[in-house]
């Protein structure tokens, strides 16, 4: 990467800033050759501690933030996301995911400098692997001919078609046909991502995260669990599981996806296969690594396992009261739809090509966060930078 004009798009977001803090103080980038685009009068905290980047503030929606931002750029990490579960915003969240993700493809398409792009996308682009609990590889995970389908679309050409009709339309009434918005609107994204590879020969190659922990995670990420434990407001955990990565394992996977990662390959950035685990075992860790970082507090993890259909009857009627009180719905129909599934992968396939390795476990990913949070006084924040309305 040295001698490189790099570009991190969502650059003070969780796996951007622990991105940047990998480039710059293990690889020993320098600061001024990373550029850093980040959303207008957003937080960028999480990566003040270093000086001398090149920051550029702008919108991902504004074909012409990005297209300066990709000015005389040779390696471009796009990580620009809205993970959010809030149904309210699945418009919004379209629009960033998927044609901000079309914006950034066009300007590197003609840019005269550009040479590579990562594309972060997400294990959740695949399906969960039948019978529910096994682990599946990338091949045989598709979105599309499995029986155990979680997006809108039966086809990449269906896909990409409802993008343009969204992409096109004078009203929001498409915004009713997505199903849970973080998966169809990813899913969109990365059909673009390929669409592009294939019709104008874009060097991108596309990494899948696990779901990823760790410092750094000032904008609020998933370190909502660690928060609800904190704070007493997680009385029970789904049937359901995560493919649990430390974040610097997915940074340093995605060095090596623009080292040595095909054009219009995906790789699975997840973590080691034991931390595969259920929400009931995560919920356990956080709560044992909480007790041993503040020894005279009392931690309780939640012991309950409650069925899908308990969980989402609850979030229906929350979510109701919610919006008549004006509150944000924390707990949602969305997210319990989203949480129902055991999303186990592994990252054979980036071990063998790219020379990937899941180096650190979930407990010391929960270690290093704990310690963040408590570093930052995150601890007791309310609601996730991106759920902000």
């Amino acid at each position: 990467m040295n001698n490189k004009r790099i570009l991190i798009l969502g650059g003070t977001g969780h796996l951007g800033s622990t991105l940047i803090h990998h480039l710059v103080n293990d690889l020993r980038v320098r600061p001024a050759d990373i550029r850093v685009f980040y959303l207008n009068n957003s937080p960028t905290n999480a990566i003040d501690d270093i000086s001398g980047l090149d920051m550029c503030a702008g919108n991902v929606l504004n074909k012409t933030d990005v297209e300066k931002a990709c000015e005389s750029i040779q390696i471009v990490f796009h990580l620009i996301g809205s993970t959010t579960f809030d149904p309210v915003q699945k418009g919004l969240q379209w629009r960033i995911n998927v044609e901000g993700t079309r914006n950034v493809l066009e300007a590197v398409k003609d840019s005269p400098s550009f040479e590579k792009l990562c594309y972060v996308s997400t294990v959740n682009v695949l399906a969960p692997k039948l019978p529910r609990g096994s682990i599946g590889a990338i091949d045989e995970c598709d979105p599309y001919t499995t029986a155990h389908r979680v997006h809108s679309f039966t086809s990449a050409h269906d896909a990409l078609t409802f993008a343009e009709k969204a992409r096109n339309a004078t009203n929001n009434d498409w915004v009713k046909q997505i199903d849970v918005g973080y998966y169809d609107s990813k899913l969109a994204a990365q059909e673009l991502v390929n669409e592009y590879v294939r019709k104008y020969a874009l060097n991108a190659v596309s990494i899948l995260p696990g779901t990823m922990f760790g410092s750094f995670d000032y904008l609020i990420g998933t370190g909502m669990y660690i928060i609800s434990i904190y704070t007493g407001q997680m009385p029970a955990t789904m049937p359901a599981g995560l493919p649990f990565t430390h974040i610097m394992d997915v940074a340093e996977g995605m060095i090596k996806a623009i080292d040595k990662g095909k054009k219009g390959e995906m790789y699975i950035l997840s973590g080691k296969e034991e931390d595969n685990r259920s929400l009931k075992d995560m919920a356990t860790i956080i709560t044992e690594e909480l007790q041993k970082y503040f020894p005279d507090k009392k931690f309780k993890a939640p012991t309950l396992v409650a069925p899908y259909r308990l969980v989402y009857a609850f979030a229906w009627i929350y979510e109701r009261v919610a919006s008549l009180f004006n509150l944000n719905p924390v707990l949602n129909t969305q997210a319990v739809k989203a949480g129902n599934h055991y999303w186990y992968f592994s990252h054979e396939k980036s071990d063998r090509e790219l020379g990937y390795t899941a180096k650190r476990t979930f407990r010391e990913a929960i270690r290093q966060m704990i310690a963040y949070y408590d570093q930052h006084k995150l601890l007791e924040v309310k609601e996730r930078f991106i759920d902000r309305k």
